[in-house]
């Protein structure tokens, strides 16, 4: 088995999981259950666990950060599945960086989304983004992730 092929599935889940939120608001189900599906995939073949237990211990933190978040309305139940997936992925060296750039790509992100939608955005538009007042919060755990896992390996 090709293990070094996981990391890019995970890849792909953040993308289409970026395109669905700004498209129809919600992260599915199916969606969000992939990462830990990869992770046990990548759990189970893997000879040296060790990084991996890290990586278990760093997901379940911000688990339970995301629960917080959930429980005060910062966020949806999709984005606090998929953010603790992600965790999974980024490999613990790598932890406070993909933090750091989520919080810069969310406030960055709302920079350019809260005047797009007043331009572009109706009540009436088949893209969610430009109908509601939201931020999708995968677009910042998309990003995030994608450089934690990719741009800062060695």
């Amino acid at each position: 088995m090709n293990l070094e092929m996981i990391p890019l599935a995970m890849g792909a889940v953040l993308v289409v999981a970026m395109l669905l939120e700004i498209r129809v608001g919600r992260i599915p189900n199916w969606l969000t259950l992939l990462p830990f599906l990869l992770f046990a995939i990548l759990l189970v073949f893997t000879e040296d666990r060790t990084p991996l237990y890290w990586q278990m211990g760093l997901a379940a933190g911000v688990f339970v950060f995301g629960l917080v978040l959930f429980a005060i309305g910062g966020s949806g139940a999709g984005a606090v599945k998929l953010i603790t997936g992600t965790a999974l992925f980024i490999p613990f060296e790598n932890a406070f960086i993909t933090f750091l750039l989520l919080i810069a790509i969310f406030f960055g992100s709302s920079i350019i989304i809260v005047p797009l939608r007043k331009m572009l955005g109706s009540e009436d538009s088949s893209w969610h983004i430009l109908a509601n007042p939201v931020l999708p919060l995968s677009f910042s755990i998309g990003l995030a992730g994608l450089l934690g896992m990719f741009a800062f390996s060695g």
